[in-house]
This record gives C-alpha cells, structure tokens and sequence, in this order.
C-alpha cells in the first residue's frame, strides 16, 4: 500500500492510500453485487465507477472515503485500488491499517474470501465467466447486523427509508462536521428531551449550514478537478428539482412509507430505455450528505422509544437497542465472532457461530442466514416471499409456498454446497438486471423500485 497527502489545485485537503488487489478483481462488480451497496450511507457513481462513503478513524471520527480502481504501470500489471479520503491531510499508520482494513471487508479481499470465490466457480462456470461472487457487505460487522434486521419483515423501499433515517438521526447526535471530534452524546436512555438539552449545547444552526455549504464547495471543486462528473454535478446544483416528488428527501420524511408507496404501481421498465447518467437532487443530497451509519456507542445511548419513533423502526427498535447495549456491555463480542478461524485452537467453526447469533434477540433463520452469508459463510438462504416468487417465476416450482419453500432451495441449489446462498443469488442478481437493466447504472431515486410486485410483471429467462 501507498500513502499520498495532500491535495490538488488547493481544493479540499485529502489523503490517498492504495491497496493491491488480484488483476481479475473488478470493483464495480464487487461493490453492485448485492443490496447493501444501495442503502445509505454507501453511495456507487456509475460515471466514475466510485464508491462513496463516510468510514470511521480509530477515535470514531468519519471520514469521507472515496473508493475507485485503477492500474499501477509496471510489469506485473497489478490492479490498485485507489483509497481517497477527503477533509484530511495527515492520517497516522494505525489510521491507515485501520481505514484500509474496513475497504478489504466491504470488498471481500482476505485470502479467506478470495480461496472461497475459486472454489466457487469451479461448481459454478456461468459465474465465473460473469466475475460474479464477491457480495458487497458493510465496513463493521454491527452494520451488517442491524441493517439485516431492517430487511426483515418488510418492503424493499421501506428498508432503504430506516437505514437512511438512522444515517440521518447519527447526523443529528453527531452535530458536527467530518473530522472533528464528536460530542459526548451521555449515557442510555437519549430521549427526545435530552436530545433537545444536547442541541442547545451545540453551534448555531446558521454556523453549521454555512460549515456544510463551505465543506460543499470544496468537494465540488475537488471533484471538478479530479474526475468526469464533477462539472456535470456542478452545472445542476444551482435550481435543480427531482422530476419524480415522490422521491425528494422532504416528501420522504413525511410518507408513513406505506407498501403503496415502496411498490408503487406505474413504475418505469428502467430496461427499456438507456439509465441518465446526472443526479437528480435526491441523489447530490447524497453526495454531500455527512451522515455516517451509527456505532452500537451512538444506538446504545438511545432510548428505544425514540428511535422507533424518530426512524420509523417500529418492533425493530428495541432490538437493535439492545444488541447496542449488549455490545457495548460486553455481553456481546463481535470481535470474537468475526476473527475466529474455524481451527481447533478457537474451539468455534460456522455451526457454533450461526447457533450462537440464533441466540439473539431479534436475530432469526432469515436475519442470520444475511449475517453468515456476510462473515463469509453461503449454506443458508434466507427464504422469504421473494425467494418463493423467483422459484415460482424461474424454476417453475408453481406450489412453492414460505412453509415449503425452505426444502425446495435445498433441492434446487444444494448441488452447489457449500455455496448454495452465492448460487441463489447469482439468479436473484441476473434476473434484477434483465428487468431493470444494469443496476451498477441505477440512480439512487430508483432503487426502491425493485420490488417482488415489479418483478412479477414481466417474464423472467428460467434457469435450467
């Protein structure tokens, strides 16, 4: 790996790292593999094949990191991945490891990983050739967590709406700007009346909108001087409005994010005509937004209340406050649960794993077969409506139901074993894409269209 400091054109201050990867690794492939890549706080720019998104330093600061993949000229020809982390101009080398340890999981680059992806695709050819079998996954195992309990239980468009509004509720307890230091947010049980006392404490509400729009402005000029969209970007911010007002944030924030609303029922066939290439304003407000996923810390100091309230979690709430706590308690250790090896010296392998995650509140078959699948494990599949829609739709399993549909995976897939959950989701992902076109070409506006009713309405190619 490489560091390089400083800036360019005397823009925004940054730090560059480097991170070598094998010369078939293909960033966009492994970062538009799977959901996670289209919940907030991760944001993919299709016209730069960037990824973009706020990653913490060892103290809990954010950092905004801009994530993209470019060759180093020498012989060998390796493949860098080029590691950008914009509002900083010095990072210490525990930093550096640290930052760069949370790209390497977001983008399944351990050794591990890349010996279970070979494996993979000498039982699955078709996947080979595609360069399918990375799944995108979050930089923390506690992210991966919560956001698979959000998937639980409800539409697609909902679950994208509650991770954003805890991005946007750990904005708010922040109430500051990336790399500072964030404010002593007290002790459990946050509620609205101690969070109204907290924000008196903070800076004037004028002084911190002309901070953002000052921050703003510089990365602009950043990105004006370092890649392509950067003057698309600029010639719309002045005056530009959604098409769609549906999808603007403030209709959002007052939508009761109804299963209408997540599936509505004129939406576009995105395949029939070529993705636009400029962001809408929901999209920039991404863009600049500096909100961060919370910390089981920042969750654990909530009342549950509250934040079922405030972000519209509903039973979810409770749960994840309490897998906060617990974690912070040290009743739970995701350390633990993350690092084991399967040796005999750990004393753990993937069963012990998966029953020990069953154990917990809020964690069921369906939640834990997304959190194995993201500590590296693909035997289960984690069966819902969807998964018997696709059987019905692809494998012409016309009786499947959810109280069958457990047994009829294992028949379909369990030749691919120990890697049913990447072959399922190899035609999950094939069969999104035949309907709504490349998804890595997506604006973020329309990802609460793929939805089980949109994918009803066309026929899908069945697998054979």
């Amino acid at each position: 790996m490489a560091t390089d400091n400083g800036s360019e054109g005397g823009g925004c201050p940054e730090c560059k790292l480097t991170l070598p990867v094998k010369q078939t690794f293909d960033l966009e492939k492994a970062v538009c593999s799977y959901g996670f890549f289209m919940m907030a706080p991760n944001l993919w720019i299709p016209s730069t094949c960037t990824l973009q998104r706020p990653l913490r330093l060892r103290d809990e600061r954010s950092v905004m990191v801009c994530i993209s993949q470019d060759k180093l000229i020498s012989s060998s020809l390796n493949l860098l991945i080029r590691v950008r982390l914009l509002g900083l101009e010095t990072l210490t080398n525990e930093d550096e490891q640290y930052l760069l340890a949370q790209v390497s999981r977001m983008l399944r680059l351990s050794e591990m990983e890349e010996s279970a992806i070979s494996e993979f695709h000498e039982l699955h050819l078709e996947a080979e050739a595609k360069g399918f079998g990375r799944l995108f996954r979050s930089p923390t195992l506690f992210e991966d967590i919560v956001k698979g309990i959000l998937l639980c239980n409800c539409g697609w468009g909902r679950t994208l709406a509650m991770v954003k509004s805890l991005c946007d509720l750990q904005s708010e307890l922040k109430g500051q700007s990336f790399g500072k230091k964030k404010g002593n947010l007290g002790k459990h049980n946050l509620g609205p009346e101690k969070l109204e006392k907290s924000q008196k404490t903070r800076q004037p509400e004028l002084l911190r909108k002309k901070q953002k729009n000052r921050e703003k402005s510089e990365t602009i000029a950043t990105l004006q001087s370092t890649t392509s969209v950067g003057k698309d970007m600029v010639s719309q911010t002045s005056g530009i409005r959604s098409v769609d007002s549906r999808n603007s944030p403030g209709d959002l924030e007052q939508q009761k994010y109804s299963e209408d609303y997540c599936q509505p029922s004129n939406s576009p066939d995105l395949s029939s005509s070529p993705q636009p290439q400029s962001l809408r304003q929901c999209d920039l407000d991404l863009l600049f937004s500096s909100e961060d996923f919370p910390t089981s810390s920042e969750l654990a100091n909530l009342d549950e209340k509250f934040l079922e309230k405030r972000c519209g979690l509903g039973y979810r709430a409770k749960r994840i406050v309490k897998l906060a706590r617990d974690i912070c308690e040290g009743i739970i250790d995701l350390s633990s649960l993350e690092n084991f090896t399967g040796s005999t010296e750990m004393g753990m392998c993937f069963d012990d794993v998966k029953e020990h995650l069953l154990k917990l509140d809020g964690i069921g078959p369906f939640t834990c077969a997304i959190v194995w699948m993201c500590m590296g494990n693909y035997q289960s599949i984690p069966a819902d409506t969807e998964t018997v829609r696709h059987l019905k739709q692809v494998h012409g399993r016309s009786q499947c139901t959810t109280g069958t549909v457990q047994r009829e995976v294992e028949e379909v897939y369990g030749k691919y074993a120990p890697f049913q959950f990447l072959a399922y989701w190899f035609e999950i992902w094939n069969c999104y894409e035949e309907k709504f076109g490349r998804l890595s070409q997506m604006l973020p506006s329309n990802y609460h269209l793929i939805t089980g009713s949109n994918m009803r309405s066309k026929k899908i190619q069945a697998y054979k």
